[in-house]
């Protein structure tokens, strides 16, 4: 075996070196098992080698190890090398775990803010649309809108107890633009109920308060494009793409114009 070790000990340290660089650097999951062996190194190793290992060298060169001794360091190295092989493989699953259900809640949040936008945009028409209703509005004092209840916000709620599994790039426009969703549908609720349609209410007031909830509907049709944008870059290209989007649409209302483009 020495002599083997000897002859051949340049291919065995070129060997090493490429399952390091596999494990740590080009496998699929090589950043969760580059953090769990840092904090390994940093959190046990290393406390370890400063509490027990500066007394061990004291006694190793006073004194001559037993044999059992070193039984004993190889056992607990085999032990730390068990404990470190459960603990990558334990991150490994809860890593795979979350990119998938983080994937399926996009895909689904993807799909009802898409719809949502539709109904949000009508194609098109939803400018056109509130200001005739406005138009007939102040022509006919008596006459009062019926606004349709809405709810598009069934998978958001349904999620959102886990909602921390969305990286911080999309989960702020995610949040934010429900949030929008969320007042449109108060808003509706305000003007349906008696007060709204009582007579005792000026059409003017009746007016800006339209004005407004037409004005919500627009500022959630360009937030929830901005969060499609960035779910959409963040499935294509990973987050820090994402990052980068979202940078440059730090306004998502100065974009508006060129998103509702893309709708049509």
């Amino acid at each position: 075996m020495t002599e083997f070790l000897t002859n051949n000990w340049l291919l065995l340290a070129v060997g090493a070196c490429a399952v390091l660089v596999i494990a740590f650097w080009l496998s699929e999951d090589a950043h969760v098992a580059r953090r769990v062996f840092v904090q390994f190194i940093l959190n046990i190793a290393l406390p370890l080698l400063v509490i027990f290992g500066s007394g061990l060298a004291i006694m190793a060169v006073r004194t001559d190890f037993d044999e059992r001794i070193w039984a004993a360091i190889i056992a607990g190295f085999v032990i730390t090398t068990g404990w470190l092989t459960t603990a990558i493989f334990g991150e490994l699953g809860k890593s795979r775990d979350k990119a998938e259900k983080l994937r399926d809640y996009h895909k689904a949040l993807y799909a009802e803010i898409g719809n949502t936008l539709q109904v949000l945009w009508d194609r098109g028409k939803a400018e056109d649309e509130a200001e005739a209703m406005v138009e007939r509005m102040t022509a006919d004092p008596d006459f009062i809108p019926l606004i349709p209840r809405e709810h598009h916000d069934f998978v958001y709620d349904s999620l959102v107890d886990e909602i921390e599994v969305l990286p911080r790039i999309t989960i702020d426009a995610v949040v934010a633009y429900y949030s929008l969703i969320k007042s449109i549908s108060a808003q509706a609720e305000d003007m349906r109920g008696d007060v709204f349609r009582s007579s005792d209410m000026a059409q003017e007031r009746r007016i800006l308060m339209y004005r407004d909830y037409f004005e919500t509907r627009k500022s959630a049709f360009a937030m929830g494009q901005f969060a499609l944008r960035l779910i959409k870059e963040y499935a294509d290209k990973g987050q820090p793409a994402a990052e980068r989007l979202a940078k440059k649409l730090s306004n998502p209302a100065a974009v508006q114009s060129d998103l509702s483009q893309g709708s049509e």
